[in-house]
């Protein structure tokens, strides 16, 4: 009699090729076959080519969101036919079997690989949702729960093998021999840290800014320490750290003569897998634009000499000292055939100093119009600010044994539902000599 766990192959492929890709985790649970045959290279090419093509056809797409410390599967379809509550709904909670990754910070994505950072900053983890492996990184010392470091995940180009970049660059603006300087890099094949031979900059990363990776490589925005403007702002260029000569490149510059204040605010973000994207919104100003690349490498940019989007922002300003996006670089990412961006962040209220916050997403057009989505509801934890990058999945192996994640998912919800120790630890050091290893 023939039963789910000894269907034959080719019907068992087409069964599990319907299903979603937050569904392989309880279908590897159900019976040794399927479990087998889910985790087979040739069928998991199928299955997301499959998937793929699903969700070019209902033109949907995922991303990762953080929100109040934890990592959520989002899809996201714009052709929402008028429901603009429903174009961005929760798919899934990513966690580990043991909860071993807990309060996560920042997260990045490259090529179907998650690098998440918790916000005590000294645990790394690397999934890999698709085949729900987990890596841990062994930490390069112990740190201080105030220390802030920078983070990247890339690809050497030659041999495809991944390479985690940490590091931190402090300068103190009014003694130009106190600095602090230390860059290491971690290599998967290796499985070890490295001490990187790169001297101080002449840029510093903006503290606020999360870096994004394309074609294997990592780009910031920061400013220039020496521009002619000193006392109120700093002039903005782009930096990339190419992971294949494991090198920063030359300054890029931005598509307008900008100089930042710490209350701009400037985002990046990609389309395509192809561009960078630039989202910017001067302090003094209600507008906010964005611009895309017509071609990115790590020492060569060109922008498009037309804006993708200008629109007047007023509609999202409560009151005269609200500023729209605080301090929080926000996330985005835009649809270039349906003309809008989607801009993430957290909107705080405050009334008789009870204060409340809402994890939001702002859909631009091109055309003016504005649409907002709540997104799970009001959250407690102020300081944790919405953060979200593209998720394509992949079918990289990350060979560790370590407990696989899980998911937990979630049913269709009724609407409306639920001082830096750094500088001064830095400031007894003027140079760093780090031990090779």
């Amino acid at each position: 009699m023939t039963n789910i766990s000894n269907l034959p192959r080719d019907l068992t492929e087409e069964v599990l090729s319907k299903l979603p890709l937050t569904s392989l985790k309880r279908v590897r649970s159900t019976c040794k076959n399927w479990n087998n045959v889910s985790k087979d290279r040739s069928f998991a090419m199928k299955h997301l080519g499959d998937q793929a093509k699903l969700a070019a056809r209902e033109r949907e797409f995922k991303v990762v969101m953080i929100m109040d410390f934890k990592v959520y599967l989002m899809s996201v379809n714009l052709d929402n036919n008028g429901d603009v509550e429903s174009c961005i709904k929760p798919q899934a909670k990513l966690i580990s079997l043991d909860d071993e990754v807990d309060d996560v910070y920042q997260v990045f994505h490259c090529n179907g690989l998650l690098l998440c950072i918790t916000k005590d900053n000294t645990r790394l983890t690397v999934w890999n949702p698709y085949w729900g492996h987990v890596r841990l990184i062994e930490p390069t010392h112990n740190f201080h729960r105030l220390d802030w470091y920078y983070h990247a995940l890339g690809y050497n180009k030659s041999s495809k093998s991944y390479k985690i970049l940490r590091f931190t660059d402090y300068d103190d603006d009014d003694d130009d021999t106190d600095y602090f300087v230390d860059f290491r890099i971690y290599d998967f094949n290796s499985n070890s840290w490295r001490v990187l031979d790169i001297t101080h900059q002449d840029w510093v990363i903006f503290l606020s800014n999360h870096g994004v990776s394309l074609k294997g490589n990592t780009y910031w925005l920061a400013k220039d320490k020496y521009s002619e403007i000193r006392i109120t702002a700093e002039e903005s260029v782009l930096v990339c750290f190419d992971f294949t000569s494991e090198t920063f490149g030359q300054p890029l510059s931005l598509p307008f003569k900008f100089y930042n204040s710490i209350l701009d605010t400037m985002s990046l973000s990609i389309v395509r897998e192809e561009q960078l994207v630039l989202l910017r919104n001067p302090w003094n100003t209600l507008s906010m634009e964005i611009w895309v690349t017509t071609k990115i490498e790590p020492n060569t940019v060109s922008w498009n000499s037309k804006v993708f989007l200008e629109t007047n922002i007023i509609k999202l300003i409560p009151s005269p000292s609200h500023f729209p996006f605080p301090f929080t670089n926000p996330s985005f990412f835009i649809d270039e055939e349906k003309k809008v961006a989607v801009v993430f962040d957290k909107a705080t209220l405050s009334i008789y100093g009870n204060s409340t916050c809402n994890n939001k997403a702002y859909i631009f057009g091109v055309d003016g119009s504005l649409e907002k989505v709540d997104l799970r509801g009001v959250c407690a934890k102020s300081f944790c600010y919405t953060h979200v990058c593209s998720y394509v999945p992949s079918l990289m192996q990350l060979n560790d044994r370590r407990p696989p994640i899980k998911y937990t998912y979630f049913r269709k919800r009724k609407r409306g539902s639920p001082t830096d120790n750094t500088r001064e630890r830095s400031k007894q050091i003027k140079t760093i000599v780090s031990p090779k290893n």
